[in-house]
């Protein structure tokens, strides 16, 4: 959520208990190693790959319950479900490419003691979706960012079966500041590559299927993981918290989606990019990022969308170069910048502009158009709103938001409902970018 960036990033010190890497030069990623062990548990990191023919069907995705996962109840049996009805209404020619869904990595593999999957959710959305004539996007969430939720309390993100096997401590760490949301610990190579096994499992099932579109590997980079404490307990879960890890393991992730016998062939891979890890943000380690989004034909994008008047630092479309965040802004109404926008859009001294050269595709969250980021704004952003920077001035190809189903709270009224402002706007909304940067 947009929040997580409210709260400033502290570089703390680490030490690294569970994944056995060395610190590497601030500017410079490594590569990941061959073969990293615990113990007696291994995993090897998978090797570069290339991809072949790529499915290509750009447009509009509504999201389901983009924060809190898709679940059986809202999807519902036979058509009693709210999920379920929205998509029997979808209509031939609305404009709605497909739909997406976030899951949970803990509702996909039920697991105690070793992985297993249960993909009867997935395939319930791919099946409805399919009899409509529309495709299917999945991301799956490793993280959960709500109050009261820590480590210690006992809430859970992972499978039951690494918690079991290693201690919730070791596989799970907190957001700052605590108790707001636990995570994966994505440094840690052990549990990398269970995340591995479980999406090379989905590539297995679906990659094949001309209706399902593509993965999300999470819904983020951002990732304030609270780093106090000097041993890893219950209480001081991140203390062996590791930059370095954490570009190592991202970058077996990326590697492992486009493995020649394993991986995605032709769905498409997105990184859910906004900001780096506790505060890496730099034009040099985002332009690696990109370079490897690159190699392996993925697409760039992800939360936190912002309006016209909150574009930085000028108008829509002045595209000047700057040295980043905290510059003087020309732009007297700026209030914030989004670090992988910015490096995205050439506008960070040592960056270049990457629109157009990879896939991209933008999250609308629900509190970017109602939420705590936007209530206070009059009148409250639209999809419109959004898209007049995310699909004109970035050239989004995929264009992904949160249905919203009814008024709750802050977020908005009938121009941000589904049956009263979205649904109406993605149907005069007109095409996206159906220029594919991998042709």
């Amino acid at each position: 959520m947009a929040l997580r960036r409210q709260f400033g990033w502290v570089i703390a010190a680490a030490v690294l208990s569970i994944s056995a890497v060395q610190a590497a030069d601030s500017t410079k990623r490594p590569s990941p190693p061959p073969k990293i062990c615990i113990g007696t548990d291994c995993v090897s990191s998978p090797q570069t790959s290339s991809t072949g023919s790529l499915k290509f069907h750009p447009g509009i995705y509504p999201y389901f319950n983009y924060a809190g996962g898709v679940n059986t109840s809202r999807f519902g049996n036979g058509s009693d479900g709210k999920d379920q009805q929205l998509i029997n209404s979808l209509k031939s020619g609305d404009n709605v490419e497909g739909i997406a869904i976030a899951i949970y990595w803990r509702t996909i593999d039920n697991g105690t003691s070793g992985p297993n999957y249960d993909w009867s959710l997935i395939d319930a959305y791919l099946a409805a979706v399919k009899r409509v004539g529309k495709r299917l996007w999945v991301r799956v969430h490793d993280g959960q960012i709500t109050a009261n939720a820590s480590v210690a309390s006992g809430r859970k993100v992972v499978p039951d079966w690494l918690i079991n096997k290693y201690g919730i401590q070791n596989v799970e760490a907190d957001y700052i500041p605590k108790p707001r949301g636990v995570v994966a610990k994505r440094y840690n190579p052990v549990v990398t590559q269970a995340y591995i096994n479980l999406l090379q499992a989905m590539a297995a099932r679906y990659d094949s299927d001309p209706s399902f579109e593509g993965v999300t590997m999470f819904e983020e980079t951002a990732f304030g993981i609270e780093t106090g404490g000097t041993s890893v307990t219950v209480d001081t879960p991140g203390a062996d918290y590791s930059e370095t890890g954490m570009f190592q393991q991202l970058y077996a992730l990326m590697a492992a989606m486009r493995d020649p016998n394993k991986g995605f062939k032709t769905s498409n891979v997105q990184m859910a990019g906004n900001y780096l890890f506790r505060g890496s943000d730099s034009a040099a380690k985002w332009t690696d990022v990109f370079n490897h989004v690159a190699q392996y034909k993925m697409m760039l994008g992800g939360p936190d969308s912002w309006i016209e008047s909150w574009t930085y630092p000028q108008a829509v479309g002045a595209d000047p170069v700057t040295s980043g965040p905290g510059t003087t802004a020309t732009n007297t109404q700026y209030r914030r910048a989004l670090a992988a926008d910015e490096v995205m859009r050439g506008w960070w001294s040592g960056s270049s502009n990457w629109r157009g050269k990879v896939l991209f595709g933008p999250d609308v969250e629900a509190t970017d158009f109602g939420g705590y980021i936007t209530r206070n704004l009059n009148p409250i952003p639209t999809l419109a709103d959004i898209w007049a920077v995310r699909g004109k001035l970035d050239r989004a190809h995929y264009f992904f938001f949160d249905i919203n189903y009814a008024p709750t709270g802050n977020y908005g009224g009938a121009a941000q409902q589904w049956a009263t402002g979205q649904y109406p706007w993605v149907k005069s909304a007109g095409p996206t970018n159906t220029t594919n940067p991998y042709q």
